[in-house]
């Protein structure tokens, strides 16, 4: 079921929202980036994310994929979302949403979601990594 979510980052400088639907499912990456973050991130169209912090809050990192853009917050440092820019296999840009940055995370939903593992070590996006267990 499609909800509207609010959610933050640690100090609340960076706060968005966001039309998610659980059913749909949740991804994890085995990414040098996704890994280390322990990255548990659902997908959403770029017209159902609304950043409510001016964009100033955030700083970038962007590593070797030159589509995917890694904003955090200036102040605490929490990875808020993924912006991705070309798509991967979907057919449109969208953005990765933190989920345990959703103020209001009904946690059943999450863990009752399906999730797809991605092999974006390898970039192999469209098939599961071998191992899965740490992420």
């Amino acid at each position: 079921m499609l909800r509207t979510y609010r959610g933050s980052c640690h100090c609340q400088l960076v706060k968005f929202e966001a039309r998610i639907d659980f059913d749909q499912g949740t991804s994890k990456c085995n990414c040098s980036y996704c890994s280390r973050l322990r990255f548990w991130h659902v997908q959403v169209r770029r017209e159902d994310f609304r950043l409510l912090s001016e964009e100033t809050a955030l700083a970038e990192y962007q590593g070797d994929n030159p589509v995917a853009h890694h904003p955090f917050c200036k102040r605490c440092g929490v990875h808020v979302f993924d912006r991705i820019d070309m798509p991967n296999g979907t057919g449109y840009p969208y953005i990765n949403v933190n989920i345990m940055c959703l103020d209001e995370l009904d946690l059943d939903a999450a863990l009752n979601a399906p999730v797809t593992y991605r092999d974006g070590l390898r970039n192999d996006w469209g098939n599961p990594p071998d191992e899965t267990r740490h992420l």
